[in-house]
C-alpha cells in the first residue's frame, strides 16, 4: 500500500474514535481538586511521620504490673536459687492458716485477679470511662 492510502485510513479511523468516544473537557476545577488531593495525601504522610502520642492510662498500668510481675520472678529465683546453690539450709517458717481462711485468701486474690484483668475487656473499658 502506498502512504498517502495508508495515512487516509488512519484519519478516517482517528475520525471515528473521536466520534465515538466523547471525552469532557477538563477545566480549572479539575486541576483545583487534583491539587486537594495531592495536598491531602501529603498531609497524610506528615501527619503519619509524627510521634506516636503518650501512653494511656492502660498502657501504663499494664505496663507497671508486668514489671512488678518481673520483679518478683527476678526474686524468687534469686532467693530459691541461691538458697539451692549454697548449702545452707534456711529455716524459715510459713504463716499458720486455717483452712477456712486460707480459702477465703485464695479467693479474694482469684476475685481480684479476674476483676483487674476484666477491666482491660471491652466492658470494662466502657465501665471505667462511664467513672472516669
Amino acid at each position: 500500500m502506498n502512504r498517502e492510502k495508508i495515512a487516509g485510513v488512519e484519519a478516517r479511523l482517528h475520525r471515528s474514535l473521536q466520534n465515538q468516544v466523547r471525552v469532557p473537557q477538563l477545566d480549572q476545577r479539575f486541576d483545583m481538586g487534583v491539587w486537594a488531593r495531592i495536598e491531602a495525601e501529603q498531609q497524610a504522610q506528615s501527619l503519619a511521620a509524627q510521634p506516636m502520642p503518650a501512653r494511656s492510662s492502660a498502657e501504663k498500668w499494664l505496663m507497671m504490673s508486668n514489671v512488678v510481675g518481673i520483679a518478683v520472678t527476678v526474686a524468687l529465683v534469686l532467693f530459691f536459687g541461691l538458697r539451692m546453690f549454697s548449702g545452707v539450709a534456711m529455716e524459715t517458717s510459713l504463716p499458720d492458716f486455717s483452712g477456712e481462711t486460707a480459702g477465703i485468701f485464695s479467693w479474694s486474690v482469684t476475685g481480684a485477679a479476674v476483676v483487674f484483668g476484666a477491666m482491660f475487656t471491652p466492658l470494662g473499658r466502657w465501665l471505667r470511662a462511664e467513672f472516669t
